[in-house]
């Protein structure tokens, strides 16, 4: 990213860093967000690879960067191609004009980014074990 010259594996340990914080205030509230969001990203109708693309577009209009670093490499994981993320991202920059192309373009250096293997496999903070 062009504000975080350290990359993006530097931008999401630092949220995950501070995000554990709020995790250790109240675990029961982090385990309920991360349990709708295994849910909602589960297999069904839609494949996961396909509903990871949708929230990489959901998140390039909302512009929160961690989450599209946190996308990007989902797609991936889910085996989408770089040519399946560039036509999402073609299609967030439709629905969210000059903003979302900043943002697309945040994604296009995260997927880069793990492309060439410079970012590590961690994926959020963990929950709280009671």
């Amino acid at each position: 990213m062009s504000h975080n010259s350290d990359g993006f594996r530097s931008r999401l340990k630092r949220n995950a860093s501070a995000g554990k914080k709020l995790v250790d205030h109240n675990p029961e509230m982090y385990e309920s967000y991360w349990a709708t969001h295994d849910l909602s990203m589960k297999a069904g109708a839609l494949d996961q690879r396909t509903k990871e693309l949708v929230a990489l577009a959901l998140v390039v209009t909302m512009k929160c960067d961690v989450c599209i670093t946190f996308h990007v490499r989902a797609c991936l994981k889910a085996k989408a191609s770089r040519e399946e993320i560039y036509e999402v991202l073609n299609v967030a920059v439709m629905q969210g004009d000059g903003s979302a192309l900043v943002h697309a373009n945040y994604a296009v250096e995260a997927l880069d980014e793990y492309l060439a293997g410079r970012s590590d496999n961690s994926t959020r903070p963990e929950p709280h074990s009671h």
